[in-house]
Order: structure tokens, then sequence, then C-alpha cells
């Protein structure tokens, strides 16, 4: 079966919920074998860009993935941060064997990208709420959101 993926209306409005579910839909049709994490994947996922003033919800059902705009129900993780953090998300490397977001040594760029976000959970320039309750989840959706594997 296909993997499902649409706007909510208004969310067409939300230039950061369109970029969301694009980069999405080009992942998975460029490495179809991404569509197992995607698949897993059941819950809701708020998306706040702080300095864009923009917020978005995810929510996944077995396939199924809707974009809304704005902060939708109570979502199961809460991901605030910058916009430049947030995308940076999509550049973190995969591990071959697992696809885990581990970059190895000689990874510089891999490497870099997990200090920035590293440097921004340190200050408080990104969190992510709910997080240690949902990791599966999160694997998953680093796995399906990563330009990467």
């Amino acid at each position: 079966m296909q993997p499902v993926i649409e706007l909510a209306p208004g969310a067409e409005n939300n230039g950061f919920a369109t970029m969301l579910s694009e980069l999405v839909r080009q992942n998975l049709e460029a490495k179809p074998h991404k569509t197992g994490d995607f698949d897993a994947i059941t819950g809701s996922i708020a998306i706040v860009a702080e300095d864009a003033e923009v917020a978005l919800t995810l929510v996944f059902r077995s396939g199924h993935l809707v974009v809304h705009d704005g902060i939708v129900g109570v979502p199961d993780v809460t991901v605030r941060g910058t916009s430049d953090i947030i995308m940076a998300m999509s550049n973190i490397p995969l591990t071959r064997r697992f696809a885990l977001p581990i970059p190895g040594r000689k990874d510089r760029q891999g490497l870099a990208t997990l200090r920035e976000i590293g440097a921004a959970m340190r200050s408080g320039a990104f969190h992510a709420y709910g997080m240690p309750f949902h990791v599966p989840m999160m694997v998953h959706l680093t796995r399906v959101m990563s330009v990467n594997g």
C-alpha cells in the first residue's frame, strides 16, 4: 500500500507545513525502503519553528500522514527550535546497518550537524518535549525525514 501524505485544510497556507510534507513525500519516493519506517509511526508530533513564528502538527496513523497548521490536540512529542536547527535534522547521517542517527568518525558534516543540534539543546535553543517516552517513534521519524540512508 502506498503511503498517504496530505495537508489538512488551511495547512497549504503554512509554508513550513508544505515544505515538510514535500520532504517526506520526496524521501519516500526516492528511497522506498523508508516506507516500513513511515508505516510504523503512530502518533502526533508538533513542530514549532520559533524564529519563523510557525507551528505544525504531523499526525501519523500507520501509513497515513496528515500535516496540520498549528498545534492540534495534545501531541505525543513537541519539537521547538529555530527553523535552521529543525531542518538540520533532515541532514543527520544514518548508520548503514540499522539506519540509526549516528555519524561515523570520518563523517565531518554529520558530526558537525549533531554537534550543532547538541549545542542548541544545551543552550536551550532546541527542545524535544516527550521524546524520552516515544523513542521508537522519533527514530522512525528521523529515518523518514533524513535525506541520507
